[in-house]
């Protein structure tokens, strides 16, 4: 039987947005980090008391492919 794949949830005080600026403004030069495109909000859930907001994202990135192909090749 085959396991699916879940991603792990990630939980951030900021928005996705600002986070991914934060990440591109202190590391320019760092080709592990992808670059940021843009996201969109598939759904939202926010609590009538407040207490729990919850968005789940579709985020686009630029990833550089040789840079991934050489680490693996490495492996």
């Amino acid at each position: 039987m085959v396991q699916e794949y879940q991603s792990p949830v990630r939980v951030y005080k900021y928005p996705f947005e600002l986070v991914m600026a934060a990440y591109q403004k202190r590391f320019p030069t760092c080709k592990m980090i992808p670059i940021f495109l843009g996201s969109e909000i598939m759904s939202e859930y926010k609590s009538e008391d407040g207490a729990e907001h919850v968005i789940e994202r579709r985020c686009k990135i630029n990833v550089e492919a040789p840079y991934l192909l050489k680490k693996v090749l490495i492996v």
